[in-house]
């Protein structure tokens, strides 16, 4: 007889989608240059909590399709800073929609290119690091053979 225990859990899903508060507070509290302290909050909302439970069912119905005995659940918990932002900047070709065109250059100022996953709208679940540096070799190859265009 074979026996599976799966932990399942939806806390570091990274394409939940997350709402950043930034807060200057204490307004007098300045760094060494004289700029105010930013203090970032954030906390996921009944969306994200919803969408997680919903991730979790599906999760265990393909575990126990797949013969899984024994699953055990967590709660999504608290939002951490480890996360990755995603879609602040985000990439297409309608400057109506999107920050940056498919080249990661700015619709509104065009010798301007945004490197990073802001430009992706979500990932794929892992990690985006290599989808990250991917995208930008991509930017940077278009920048140099497009230099006396992009760069006016």
């Amino acid at each position: 007889m074979r026996i599976a225990k799966i932990r399942l859990t939806s806390r570091r899903r990274r394409f939940l989608t997350k709402r950043i508060t930034s807060i200057l507070t204490p307004r007098s509290a300045t760094r060494s240059l004289g700029f105010p302290v930013i203090r970032i909050t954030a906390e996921y909302k009944e969306n994200e909590r919803k969408l997680a439970l919903f991730m979790q069912d599906k999760m265990e119905q393909w575990y126990r399709a797949a013969g899984a005995i024994a699953i055990q659940r967590a709660d999504i918990g608290p939002m951490t800073m480890s996360t990755h932002a995603y879609g602040g900047t985000r990439m297409g070709d309608n400057p109506e929609t999107n920050v940056v065109d498919r080249w990661g250059f700015s619709h509104e100022a065009p010798n301007l290119g945004i490197l990073g996953a802001s430009v992706m709208g979500t990932s794929g679940a892992h990690n985006p690091t290599l989808t990250v540096q991917a995208l930008a070799w991509r930017t940077g190859e278009h920048l140099a053979k497009n230099w006396k265009t992009i760069a006016g």
